[in-house]
């Protein structure tokens, strides 16, 4: 798995150029962008197409064969974060073909390290459903999130997706970062009524990670939900003492299964 430029080209690793001039062949989204980019570092070797639509196909598969080197390259960036490899990966490990990361540039990181937004805990959701009510369903599910939230977004959806943003999750804190690493890069901080009245003035252009502040203000006391949920424990199954905790406090029921698991561990 070879990470390759977002934007900058020269930000790709020499162990990448190792990898790639060693390749059998490369495994790659899209054959013509890819080109660009071995060109420049005169890479030659062979190209197959390996996009969503036929990665886990007889025609990729059936030329994997064990001792030799292949590469899966997407269009910019790590591959399978938001764009195809999953299953050619899962494909080879059942097969007991070994899967190496060769990493580098991603974007999301990237954006995340220049955001000023806390490192310590955030979540990646890729894109957004397009679907304006699926898409709000997706952010209410996350608004009781502490922890930061980093998003994919193209320049026809980046408004409707910022303007559910603000009606769902409020008026948060947000970083949007613009053509990372490439000649018009841009990162815009403030709060999101700020960004959308920007980009209503200002045409959206490029590709852009959303990178938006956890919910500080609004968030229960995990203290005094997890005072509750260990008395509940003492008359109640796991199962419903963690839904009656859930619907009072609204913590991700995750974090609330897996402290109810842990004041068991303890109990006994």
């Amino acid at each position: 798995m070879v990470a390759t430029p977002v934007g900058n080209i020269f930000d790709i690793s020499f162990r990448a150029i190792y990898i790639l001039r060693k390749a059998k062949c490369i495994f790659a989204e899209d054959t013509r962008q890819s080109k660009k980019l071995l060109s420049f570092y005169e890479i030659r070797r062979p190209l197959v197409a390996c996009h969503e639509y036929n990665e886990d196909s007889e025609s990729i598969v059936s030329k994997i064969e064990h001792n030799n080197i292949y590469a899966l390259i997407s269009d910019a960036g790590t591959p399978l974060i938001s764009d195809p490899g999953y299953r050619i990966v899962t494909w080879c490990i059942r097969h007991q073909i070994d899967v190496f990361p060769v990493p580098g540039a991603c974007a999301p990181i990237a954006g995340l390290s220049a955001a000023g937004l806390p490192t310590d805990s955030f979540t990646f959701y890729g894109f957004l459903p397009s679907k304006c009510q699926t898409r709000r369903s997706r952010l209410d599910d996350m608004k009781n999130m502490k922890s930061t939230s980093i998003f994919l977004e193209s320049p026809e959806r980046i408004l409707d997706s910022l303007r559910d943003m603000l009606k769902v999750l409020g008026n948060r804190y947000v970083c949007i970062c613009r053509e990372i690493t490439k000649i018009f890069e841009e990162f815009r901080r403030g709060n999101l009524s700020e960004l959308i009245d920007y980009f209503s003035k200002n045409k959206p252009i490029g590709e852009f990670v959303i990178i938006i502040s956890g919910n500080k203000e609004n968030c229960r006391d995990e203290g005094e939900a997890f005072i509750e949920l260990s008395a509940q424990l003492k008359t109640e199954t796991l199962k419903t003492a963690v839904a009656k905790v859930f619907a009072k406090h609204r913590l991700p029921k995750r974090v609330i299964y897996d402290k109810a698991l842990e004041i068991r561990r303890e109990n006994s």
